[in-house]
């Protein structure tokens, strides 16, 4: 098991960017933060939402006032996508996958603060049908987001790729290329798929009681950092201080879609052994037709990216 709070996404970051090199486009769009030892300190809480990102020119003085280095925020319905590739050098050069990669997306591509990873940012989406993390073949692995996830951008630009492009064709091509796809699932309430395997090429045959039985076992052991109380705190149905039911449904959602490995049907069935379950789960609440639990399960499944991959406690 990697890791358990999935919040937020940065890399590690030790320059203050650089301000002239980074795109118009981007500077055009109020989509940014700032931050300091990996974590967003302006704003420091609810950077995810667009209200509270700044405007390039705020960040920027920001940084002066406080230090760190501007990062560039996804946002749901904003017109980038980016394409995190990590750990592709090899022998002080980055391989020739992730160079591909790059001439293929052909829009803004700098170096990473760690030297060894690349970040490219086109105008496309994240593919719903497509995870968001990849392992590529030769060395490292790819991330791609849209939403939710931000960049911490050092402005040293690689190959001369100075410009964002609009790309969304390439930015799909290259997702179905290297990004593992998702399962295929209709929701049909508790009715289970005739086999998982079949339905994903999946593995995971847990059951909602396994899954409780697992997350309470994981907290007990000190060597993980597994906040186990809050989401069994909402399995049991309750929301929390200052937490409507409907945000503590969206919390425990996500954090179901790593304990069931990205397992839509297992979330739903997790869900439902919980005690949120209520009619509210299964009402049409969207135009396009989608219940409540549909799409929260959706929107969970396009902002997850860890999965846990540990033994289910039988």
């Amino acid at each position: 098991m990697s890791r358990f709070d999935f919040t937020f996404q940065q890399d590690s970051e030790d320059n203050t960017g650089g301000g002239d090199s980074l795109p118009t486009r981007l500077k055009e769009h109020d989509q940014w933060l700032v931050t300091q030892d990996k974590k967003p300190v302006a704003p420091s809480e609810g950077w995810q939402k667009s209200v509270n990102q700044l405007a390039f020119t705020e960040a920027q003085d920001k940084v002066k006032q406080l230090g760190g280095t501007v990062g560039f925020c996804f946002t749901e319905g904003g017109p980038f996508a980016g394409f995190d590739l990590d750990d592709v050098k090899v022998d002080s050069e980055f391989s020739k996958e992730a160079r591909t990669i790059v001439q293929r997306l052909d829009s803004y591509t700098e170096v990473s603060s760690s030297g060894t990873g690349l970040h490219v940012i086109a105008e496309g989406d994240h593919s719903d049908d497509r995870k968001h993390r990849g392992d590529l073949s030769e060395v490292g692995h790819l991330e791609v987001y849209d939403e939710s996830r931000y960049f911490v951008l050092t402005g040293d630009v690689y190959d001369g790729l100075t410009s964002v492009e609009s790309k969304p064709t390439v930015v799909r091509e290259v997702q179905d290329d290297y990004l593992p796809e998702r399962q295929k699932f209709t929701f049909t309430g508790q009715q289970k798929p005739v086999s998982k395997q079949e339905s994903d090429g999946s593995k995971t045959d847990a059951t909602p009681k396994q899954v409780r039985r697992t997350i309470e076992e994981y907290g007990k052991c000190s060597h993980t950092d597994v906040d186990h109380t809050r989401i069994l705190r909402w399995w049991r149905g309750q929301n929390g201080m200052k937490t409507s039911a409907s945000e503590a449904d969206m919390a425990f959602i996500e954090q179901l879609y790593f304990w069931c490995q990205g397992d839509q049907q297992l979330i739903d069935e997790c869900f439902r052994a919980s005690a949120r379950m209520r009619s509210k789960w299964d009402e049409v609440h969207y135009s396009n037709g989608d219940t409540y639990g549909e799409r929260h399960i959706r929107i969970a499944c396009r902002r997850g990216d860890e999965e846990f991959d540990g033994r289910y406690v039988q």
